[in-house]
This record gives C-alpha cells, sequence and structure tokens, in this order.
C-alpha cells in the first residue's frame, strides 16, 4: 500500500464495539457532560463582576448528584473531579464565556456576555474589520447601560484563553533561526542564486535542486502528532504528478472547491488551445463529455480583493516580496475515475487573452513516464501556481470563513436568542466545544500575523478577501445534498466508477444522512409537527439574529420541523465533519512547502514563451525555500493545526456519551434518547467501515494512493477544536 496502511476490520474496530455499552469510557463528552450538570442545577459559583472583588457576593448553585446520573460508574466520577479541578483553575469560570463548567445564565446576562463586536472593536487591526465574531472585552457587569468598555482583569482575554493560544501560535517568528534545517535551506538559497546567474543545475550534495529538498524533508521532519503519524506527501516519490495533482481536488485538505466546468470555462480553454495551435487539446475538448470536464477556480480574487483586474497582486515585506495568483485548473474526469488535469491559467487576469494559460503534454493518463513529468519545469510551475492559490482559498475561505467565523455566527446568535434549556441549544452545544477560543486566538494571532503575512495580498485586500467569502457563503446551497448535485457529482451516482476517488463526497453525503436521522429524532422529541416551530419566538428570533446581526443573510427562516432539522444538522455538519476533513489533513499536505506553498516568491511570467523557458531554478526561485521564516511558518502552522483529536473528543466518544447519561434514566423522553444516542452510535460505527472501504477503492494510478481516513468517526472532531 506504501507509506500509509490501511487497517483491518479488528484494529477500525477495537474501540468502537457493537454494542454502545460495551464501548470502553475514555472520559465523557464535555457538551453532553455540561447539558446533563444544567439540567441537574450543578453550576460552579456565580461570581459579582461589579464588585471590586469579584469573589464577595458569591452565589452557589443548588443541584447534585442523583441516583442513576451517568449509570453511577467510577469513571464518571473521576470525570466529574477532574473537570472540577481543570473548571475552577481557569477564568472561564469568572466570565462564563465556554466555562469548564456550565452555567444556566438568563438570557439577559446571556446577552451581556455574547455581543457582537463592531468594527471599532477591530480597529487596531484594520479599517474593515472580520466578519461578525464575539466581542472580545465585554462591558463591565458593574454598567447597566452597557457603555463601560473598561477591562477587567476578570475579562474575557483570560476566559478565552488568548495567552494560552498565543503562547501555541507566536506572533514573533524570528526571521533566523538555528539548526540542521535551516543550514539545509541556507545552502537551497545559495544553489538557487548561484543556479539563477550561471544558469546550471546544481547537484543533491550542494542543495540546488528539488531532489535536495526532498532528502532534507525525509529526514528532518517533525515528530507525528496527526492522523498520519507524522508523514507528509513529499515522502511519495511522485509527489509532483499528474496523478497526485488530480487526487489532491478529491481527498486532500481541500476537497469542497472542485466544480463542473461551465460552458465559459470550456470555451475559454478552447480559445486558448486554438490560440497556441494545439489540436490535439482543442480536439479533445470538443469530443469530451461535458459532464467529465470540472475546474478549480480562483479567477475570483482580484474581484474579492478589490484589486483591478489586471493588476499583480504582489506583497512587498521586508523579508522579501510574495505573489499571489489566481489560477484556474482544468481537469478530465476519466470513466474509471481518475482525474487527470488538462490545462492551468496560471493567473486569471480578467480574460482568456490576458491571462498565461499552459496544456499539459500528457492529455490523457498513464501516457508519459514519471521521470518525463519530473523534468516538465513549465507544467510543474503552473501546477505550483494552481497549489498557491489553492493555499489561500482554502485557508481563508474553506477553513477559516466556512467552518471558524460561519460557525461563530451561530454560536453568537444562538446564545442571544436561546433561552437556558431550549432544545436547540441543548442539541447544538456540544459541538461548539472550545471554539469562541479557537477563534479569538486566531483572530488576534494566527490570522493578522502568520496567514496574512504568508499571502501575496496586501494592505487591505485579505479583509476585503475575508467578507468577500463570508457574504458569498451560501447556508442552504451548502447542505451537502445541494453542494455536491450542483458541483456536478449527483448523489445518485456517486457510487458508480467514475467517482470511485471522490471518497470524501461518498463519505460527506453517507455522514449527512447519519447526522440528519439524529437531529431529525431529537427534534420530533420537542416539535411534534410544523406549527410546533412555527409557533417557537426564540426560533423566529433566532433566524433573524443570524440573518440580522449575524449578517449571514443565506441562513433559512425556519417555519417547518424539515426545515428545522436541515438547518440544525448543517450546524453540526460545519462543526464536525467539514472542519475535521478540511482541517486534520493540513501537514500532510502543507508540511511539505514546495508541495504546497502560501506564496509565489518571484513575478509570474508575462506570456507563454517565457513560461515554457522555465527550467528547475526559475521553479526554485518561485518558492520559499530561500525565506527561512516563511517557510518555518508554512511548515509549521500546518503541523500545530493537525494534532489528532483526543479518543474523548470525536464523534463515537459523543454519542456514547450521550447514552450513557440516559441509559438508567426513567421515563418514556429519557428511553427514547438513549434508542435515538445508540442509533447515532450504530451508525457511526457502520460508517467507520464504509469510510474504510472507500478509501480501499482510491486508486490515482500510481501505485502509492495515499489512504482517505481522516473522516473517518474516531477522528472527526465533535466540535472545532483547532
Amino acid at each position: 500500500m506504501g507509506l500509509l496502511e490501511h487497517v483491518t476490520d479488528d484494529e477500525l474496530l477495537k474501540n468502537i464495539p457493537e454494542s454502545v455499552s460495551n464501548m470502553p469510557i475514555f472520559d465523557f463528552d464535555p457538551g453532553v457532560f455540561d447539558n446533563e450538570l444544567r439540567a441537574l442545577n450543578i453550576e460552579p459559583p456565580s461570581l459579582n463582576l461589579g464588585a471590586e472583588n469579584p469573589l464577595d457576593d458569591v452565589t452557589y448553585s443548588k443541584g447534585n448528584i442523583v441516583q442513576g446520573t451517568y449509570g453511577g460508574t467510577q469513571a464518571a466520577v473521576h470525570a466529574i473531579f477532574n473537570r472540577v479541578e481543570r473548571g475552577f483553575a481557569s477564568y472561564f469560570d469568572a466570565i462564563g464565556i465556554e466555562s469548564s463548567l456550565p452555567r444556566s445564565d438568563s438570557l439577559e446576562k446571556r446577552r451581556q456576555k455574547y455581543r457582537w463586536a463592531t468594527i471599532e472593536d477591530d480597529r487596531k487591526i484594520t479599517a474593515l474589520g472580520y466578519p461578525p465574531h464575539l466581542k472580545s472585552i465585554p462591558r463591565d457587569a458593574a454598567s447597566e447601560d452597557g457603555t463601560n468598555d473598561a477591562g477587567h482583569h476578570f475579562g474575557i482575554y483570560d476566559a478565552l484563553g488568548l495567552a494560552e493560544t498565543s503562547l501555541l501560535l507566536p506572533k514573533i517568528i524570528p526571521d533566523e533561526f538555528v539548526g540542521g534545517w535551516a543550514n539545509s535551506i541556507k545552502k537551497v538559497e545559495a544553489g538557487i542564486l548561484h543556479g539563477l546567474i550561471e544558469a546550471v543545475y546544481g547537484d543533491p550534495e550542494s542543495g540546488t535542486t528539488i531532489k535536495a529538498l526532498e532528502e532534507n524533508n525525509k529526514n528532518n521532519r517533525k515528530t507525528g502528532t496527526d492522523i498520519m503519524q507524522g508523514k507528509n506527501i513529499g515522502l511519495y516519490d511522485d509527489w509532483f504528478s499528474d496523478a497526485k495533482y488530480g487526487q489532491f481536488q478529491f481527498t486532500a485538505c481541500n476537497p469542497v472547491t472542485i466544480t463542473a466546468a461551465s460552458d465559459k470555462w470550456v470555451q475559454e480553454f478552447a480559445q486558448a488551445a486554438q490560440a497556441d495551435n494545439n489540436t490535439s487539446a482543442l480536439d479533445l475538448l470538443r469530443k469530451a463529455d461535458r459532464k467529465s470536464l470540472y475546474v478549480q477556480d480562483a479567477s475570483y480574487f482580484r474581484e474579492a480583493t478589490g484589486a483591478a483586474v489586471d493588476a499583480d497582486m504582489h506583497n512587498k515585506q521586508k523579508s522579501g516580496d510574495r505573489w499571489a495568483c489566481a489560477a484556474v485548473s482544468l481537469f478530465h474526469l476519466q470513466e474509471d475515475g481518475k482525474l487527470h488535469p488538462l490545462a492551468i491559467i496560471i493567473d486569471y487576469k480578467g480574460s482568456i487573452e490576458n491571462s498565461v494559460t499552459i496544456f499539459n503534454r500528457r492529455l490523457q493518463p498513464g501516457t508519459g513516464t514519471l521521470e518525463e513529468e519530473r523534468t516538465d519545469w513549465p507544467w510543474r510551475y503552473a501546477k505550483t501556481c494552481a497549489q498557491v492559490s489553492d493555499w489561500t482559498r482554502h485557508e481563508m475561505t474553506v477553513h477559516l470563513v466556512e467552518t471558524h467565523l460561519v460557525e461563530e455566527v451561530i454560536i453568537v446568535a444562538t446564545q442571544r436568542t436561546l433561552p437556558s434549556g431550549h432544545p436547540i441549544l441543548r442539541l447544538l452545544e456540544p459541538h461548539w466545544y472550545k471554539t469562541l477560543s479557537k477563534n479569538a486566538g486566531a483572530r488576534e494571532t494566527l490570522v493578522p500575523n502568520i496567514i496574512f503575512d504568508l499571502v501575496g495580498f496586501t494592505g487591505a485586500q485579505p479583509f476585503a478577501y475575508l467578507w468577500h467569502a463570508f457574504r458569498s457563503f451560501d447556508f442552504v446551497g451548502r447542505y451537502v445534498p445541494h453542494d455536491l448535485a450542483a458541483r456536478g457529482f449527483p448523489l445518485a451516482e456517486l457510487d458508480a466508477p467514475r467517482f470511485r476517488n471522490y471518497a470524501y463526497a461518498r463519505n460527506v453525503k453517507l455522514m449527512w444522512d447519519a447526522l440528519r436521522r439524529y437531529v431529525a429524532a431529537m427534534v420530533a422529541l420537542a416539535y411534534p409537527d410544523d406549527a410546533a416551530v412555527a409557533a417557537d419566538a426564540p426560533l423566529a428570533a433566532w433566524c433573524a439574529e443570524i440573518q440580522g446581526p449575524g449578517q449571514l443573510a443565506s441562513f433559512p427562516t425556519v417555519a417547518t420541523r424539515d426545515a428545522l432539522v436541515d438547518a440544525v444538522t448543517m450546524c453540526i455538519h460545519i462543526a464536525a465533519p467539514q472542519h475535521t476533513a478540511v482541517n486534520y489533513l493540513q501537514n500532510f499536505y502543507q508540511a511539505f512547502v514546495i508541495s504546497k506553498p502560501p506564496m509565489l516568491c518571484a513575478a509570474p511570467p508575462r506570456d507563454l514563451a517565457a513560461l515554457r523557458a522555465f527550467g528547475e531554478p526559475q521553479l526554485l526561485a518561485a518558492l520559499p525555500v530561500h525565506r527561512e521564516r516563511e517557510w518555518l511558518l508554512a511548515a509549521q502552522i500546518p503541523m500545530i493545526l493537525s494534532f489528532a483529536v483526543t479518543e474523548e473528543r470525536n464523534m463515537v466518544a459523543f454519542a456514547q456519551s450521550l447514552w450513557r447519561v440516559y441509559y438508567r434514566k426513567e421515563g418514556a423522553e429519557a428511553a427514547r434518547i438513549k434508542e435515538i444516542a445508540a442509533a447515532l452510535y450504530g451508525d457511526l460505527r457502520k460508517l467507520a467501515v464504509a469510510f474504510r472501504d472507500h478509501s480501499l477503492e482510491v486508486d490515482d494510478g500510481s501505485g502509492k494512493t495515499v489512504p482517505y481516513m481522516v473522516m473517518d468517526p474516531g477522528n472527526t472532531a465533535v466540535s472545532i477544536l483547532l
């Protein structure tokens, strides 16, 4: 199988026994745990934040542990004491946002805590601000009119754990660093300059070749902390190949943006082929089944950032200039499932005439040798441009906006509108564990000081891009069944041979169905019919808050049970399987920086003749191998964000925790919730096997296909934890 192996059924299911009652207890899911403590009226002391000493006038809750809670197990007692010990050591208990122990605050009090940030709150970073999010410093509780923003030492900066996050994602990365990797990079830098000046290729020993970087990657990698055991794509000897590049679109860390080619793109690529007298490519485009042509389209980057249609996207930095590019890749999906790249526009500038387009010399998979692909430097450069575009689109749109920031709007709006004990609040809250604190750390540190520092956008362009991504997000349109069909992947055909390599699509459709069954069953407990949904005033306020102050206009106004089930399923989908799919493979696909760099370090060529003259030195000059600081950031951030989910924070543990809460409780509703939890657990167990089987069917034609197990329920985080 290659560098990573698929596990057997016994290994796959060793911690997911057939019966939920036999599953080992690692810890209780914190969201389920919190909901049960609220139900038992067990809460931490309530502090008077307006007092000079907030520890004065402490109010304690009246609840207690009762017979039957968590089945009376020793593990439950351990979990309670463990949570209390951690909880009271944290300022989370003081402010009550993401507390280590839950609080059943009144709706009025939660509205004071969960307030929308304003542009002025973000002014220190940018005039544009971030899309809607939680205000990081709450108004002093002693100020009845809510106008006092004076900082309090029990304020939300402590509560959100930004000190911890800042240690994890430091603001200052030195321009110089030491060690074997640094010395190797310096060798490469010297080799690049020598190679460009002398127009000769170096050897691996002098560090002037891609081969030298491949060897360095084998010998200087971090210890494995992710689901891929610390390995990365650079360990495959064909990492640069067309087979791998095609498969990246289906099972790498951005499998959600490939879409059916529109008439516009087919016509423009045909026009480019005709202008280049490439009759073979033109003939293929004219004869191909239109349903077999797909694109990755970053052509909108200039519109999104407010740049002129023909402007260079150029970010000048002291450590070196960097460029962004708006690449468009065209693919041909074969009947056997292989996705073959046909052509790439390296940087779309408003029209095909003003852009550089290159066609693959190998228009069919398997028609050239790996060595021919290795030395096809113009084509490798074009694929690098496409990967730079995808790095930006993945990190800033697919990952940051469409999971973290969209979910934050849902969280804040829900806390501001649904009273404690509301069935939808209880249903969603377990999937928000630590999300706000991670988002706050990202807004303060990771995004402005690292992500924006690595891309080729300049000035206010990165924030304009974020706003464009946020405003373009279609909440209902992104429901999994709608999204797959709209992008050219019909649900009824996903198991056909031509889609067998699109494991993400096959997995996410099954996961959506399982989550929707769970949500539908839980919603039915609280809403017997559509009329009950329509009569729920807090639900109407919830939708209005998301659409209005949250500015997520595409969120539906739910008035039927089906609409509510879909919306809630989407909220869980974003927080759990969707974020997992786009987050936890970053180390594997991005830590070997030249495979997917965040920027170009030299201006793109302005015509096809210049591109065709490219050799290895020109490709190396475009890569950040001679930028020590940028390389370190680009390599380390994926590693930090890809730490494997602990066993007590995955979806299987969530289902078991929910079941264990109710398995000794009396009453019809408790019995029904126990059945629902057991059904979810059973569905997830089946999905573990199905997803492994889907991965076994993936075959990019290289003989060394990378397993796709990121969506295994044991790997799927219950919330946005990273």
